[in-house]
């Protein structure tokens, strides 16, 4: 079957997301991760961040994407570029490859998280902006289960077992304090 989306790319700043979402009303963020190359940008999703942090539109935010298996309907799908020959093991530990998630790319998506939050609403916490892995543990087909997808279960550095989406999540509502912060 052959897919026929509208692939675009545009490099954003977190300004002008925030405008571009402004008015929107949206019920979850999806974080994934491409499993393919640094550069190498997916129309499956809106948000696509390259290796060195920088955030491109890929897909009006006004489109369903088709990342997340029934889930897809009224969210933003935000991914990073990266992880082409990544493999979970068994045992929970992770090779994450020869083109892993890098801090500038983990970065950027919390930055995202946060402008998303401010902009729209949408809280900052598990029930609203989870990880792939995490959507797929709760519809049976995650880490614990199938492992089909694992998209930032675990993160390069990290030892606890599906502990991506808590970090990543807590580095967006730090970046959301220290706006707070500087805007008062």
């Amino acid at each position: 079957m052959e897919r026929n989306i509208r692939i675009m790319d545009r490099e954003i700043s977190l300004d002008e997301l925030s405008e571009m979402l402004e008015g929107r009303d949206y019920s979850h963020v999806y974080m994934h991760v491409t499993a393919g190359h640094y550069g190498q940008f997916f129309g499956d999703y809106h948000l696509n961040i390259d290796s060195d942090g920088s955030l491109h539109l890929t897909r009006p935010l006004d489109e369903t994407p088709s990342a997340t298996w029934h889930r897809n309907t009224g969210s933003i799908a935000v991914t990073l570029c990266c992880e082409p020959d990544a493999q979970l093991f068994a045992d929970g530990t992770v090779d994450f490859g020869s083109e892993p998630p890098t801090s500038e790319q983990v970065e950027c998506l919390a930055q995202v998280l946060a402008t998303i939050s401010n902009a729209t609403g949408l809280p900052i916490d598990s029930a609203h902006m989870m990880t792939h892995a995490e959507a797929a543990e709760l519809d049976g087909y995650g880490p614990n289960t199938t492992c089909e997808r694992w998209d930032l279960w675990t993160l390069p550095g990290s030892t606890d077992w599906g502990s991506g989406g808590d970090y990543i999540r807590g580095k967006a509502l730090y970046y959301q304090q220290e706006w707070e912060a500087e805007n008062e």
